[in-house]
C-alpha cells in the first residue's frame, strides 16, 4: 500500500486525504507546529496551498526527492470531462459561480470546486466525460501545477495583492501568468495592463473598451451575442467585467446567447461582495467584505457616492495612498479597524475624518455617525480579515449583526 502525507489539515488537505484514502492508500497529515515525520518513509506528499514554496517541510521533501503535488494538480489526475479554470485578484469567486450556474440552468452536468471552497479532490471521481468541472484557482494553486490540463481558463486582472507572500508584484503576476501553461484556451482582460500584451493563437480577449467581448453602450457583445446590463441583477463596473469573462468563457465552451442570457438574468450573486444589508434612516449599508486589496476597495468605491467606509484588517503591504483621488471625490469619512488602522489613517486622514473602532458594532456605530441621509456606510476592508475574524465571510456576518443592532437601537 503506497503511503502519502499530506501537508495541511484544511479544507484542501482534508479533501485530497479523502480522496486517497477512498482509492487506498495510506494518509498521514502534518501541519505546521507538529513533529515533521520521516520523509523518506512516504511515496508522495500533497501540499495544501497554504505551504509557500520556500516553507522548510517542503524544500526538505524536495531535496529528498520524494514527488510533490499540489491539492488541485493530484484531483486533476482522477477528473474526466472538461475543466474551465479561472483566475484573477479580484471577482473569481463571483465570476466562477456565474459560469457554473450559467452552465447548470442550460441543463449541463458541471461541478464547483477549487479556491471557490470545495476542494477539486472531493468531486474528482464523480465526473464523467460529459462534465465540466469550473475551478477557481489562486496564485498559490497555480504555483503548484505541473501536468494539469484544462479546457478554457480566464485571468480576471492581476492586481497588488499577497505582498506578505511574495517578495514582489512581478513575483506575483510570474505566479497568475503560469495559468498560460495549463490551458488550451485562454480568455483574458485586454483593459489590464498586465495582460494586454497576452495576444495569439487561443488567446481571447474582453474588456469594457476592446476586445471580442466588450461592452458597447449598455450592451455586452462579442461573437453574435448582445445582451443589455440593464436587464442584469448585477452592477457595478466590477461585475461588467466579470459577466464579460464569464460571456467569453460560456461561448468558447459553446453555449447559446439564449443558454447564457437565463443564466446571467437568474445569478443573484454572492453574498460579501457589495451586498445589500438595509437602510437606517435612509442610510445604505453595504457589505463588501470580501474586499481584501487595494484594487477591489476601488472598485467598490466606483459603484457608490458619498460613501461612509470600514476599512483595515490584517495589513498585506498594500499602498492605500494610490486611492487618493477616489477618496476625495467619492468619501466623506473613513472608519479604520483592525491591524492595519494606523495605515488606513495615515492615507487617508490628510484627505477626509477617519475615527478608530475596536470592534465592528462601534465601527458601524461611529459610520453611521457620521453618514447623513442618502448617504452609504461601506465595508470594504481592503486587508485580510484574520487579525479580528476568521475569514471574510466571519467579518461581514459580524458587520450584518451590527447593522441589525443598529436597527433594532434607533428604529
Amino acid at each position: 500500500m503506497q503511503r502519502s502525507l499530506i501537508l495541511g489539515k484544511g479544507v484542501s488537505g482534508k479533501g485530497a486525504g479523502e480522496l486517497l484514502k477512498g482509492l487506498g492508500f495510506q494518509v498521514e497529515y502534518f501541519e505546521d507546529g507538529e513533529s515533521f515525520p520521516e520523509v523518506s518513509s512516504f511515496d508522495f506528499v500533497v501540499k495544501s496551498p497554504g505551504f509557500p514554496p520556500w516553507h522548510r517541510v517542503v524544500k526538505e521533501v524536495k531535496e529528498r526527492k520524494v514527488p510533490v503535488y499540489g491539492e488541485v494538480e493530484l484531483a486533476y489526475r482522477f477528473m474526466k470531462g472538461r475543466i474551465v479554470g479561472i483566475t484573477g485578484t479580484n471577482g473569481k469567486s463571483t465570476t466562477t459561480a456565474l459560469v457554473y450556474h450559467t452552465l447548470k440552468t442550460s441543463g449541463r452536468e458541471a461541478f464547483i470546486g477549487g479556491n471557490y471552497g470545495t476542494p477539486a479532490s472531493s468531486f474528482a471521481l464523480e465526473t464523467s466525460r460529459s462534465s465540466i468541472s469550473v475551478l477557481e484557482l489562486s496564485s498559490f494553486q497555480i504555483e503548484d501545477l505541473t501536468s494539469f490540463r484544462g479546457e478554457v481558463g480566464a485571468i480576471l486582472n492581476v492586481t497588488p495583492d499577497h505582498l506578505d507572500r511574495y517578495p514582489s508584484f512581478k513575483d506575483y503576476l510570474r505566479a497568475k501568468l503560469k495559468a498560460l501553461k495549463h490551458f488550451d484556451w485562454l480568455v483574458v482582460n485586454g483593459d489590464d495592463p498586465n495582460l494586454s500584451s497576452l495576444k495569439g493563437e487561443g488567446v481571447v480577449e474582453f474588456g469594457r473598451s476592446s476586445g471580442e467581448f466588450r461592452l458597447e453602450g449598455s450592451h455586452l457583445s462579442g461573437n453574435g451575442v448582445k445582451i443589455d446590463v440593464k436587464e442584469l441583477p448585477l452592477k457595478g463596473i466590477h461585475n461588467v467585467e466579470n459577466y464579460l469573462c464569464a460571456l467569453s468563457v460560456l461561448r468558447v465552451l459553446g453555449l447559446s446567447e439564449e443558454e447564457i442570457f437565463k443564466g446571467f438574468k437568474t445569478f443573484k450573486g454572492l453574498p460579501h461582495r457589495t451586498e445589500v444589508v438595509g437602510r437606517v434612516r435612509n442610510v445604505l449599508f453595504i457589505n463588501d467584505s470580501k474586499s481584501t486589496n487595494v484594487d477591489s476597495m476601488a472598485k467598490a468605491l466606483l459603484s457608490f457616492e458619498r460613501v461612509v467606509l470600514i476599512a483595515g484588517g490584517k495589513d498585506k503591504g498594500l499602498d492605500f495612498k494610490v486611492l487618493s483621488p477616489i477618496v476625495k471625490e467619492r468619501v466623506k469619512g473613513v472608519v479604520s479597524i483592525g491591524e492595519a488602522a494606523p495605515l488606513i489613517e495615515e492615507s487617508f486622514s490628510p484627505l477626509v475624518k477617519v475615527k478608530r473602532a475596536e470592534s465592528m458594532d462601534e465601527a458601524v456605530r461611529l459610520a453611521f455617525s457620521m453618514a447623513s441621509s442618502g448617504d452609504v456606510v461601506l465595508l470594504s476592508p481592503g486587508c485580510a480579515s484574520f487579525d479580528m475574524f476568521k475569514n471574510y465571510a466571519d467579518r461581514g456576518k459580524a458587520f450584518k449583526r451590527a447593522v441589525r443592532k443598529l436597527e433594532e437601537e434607533v428604529g
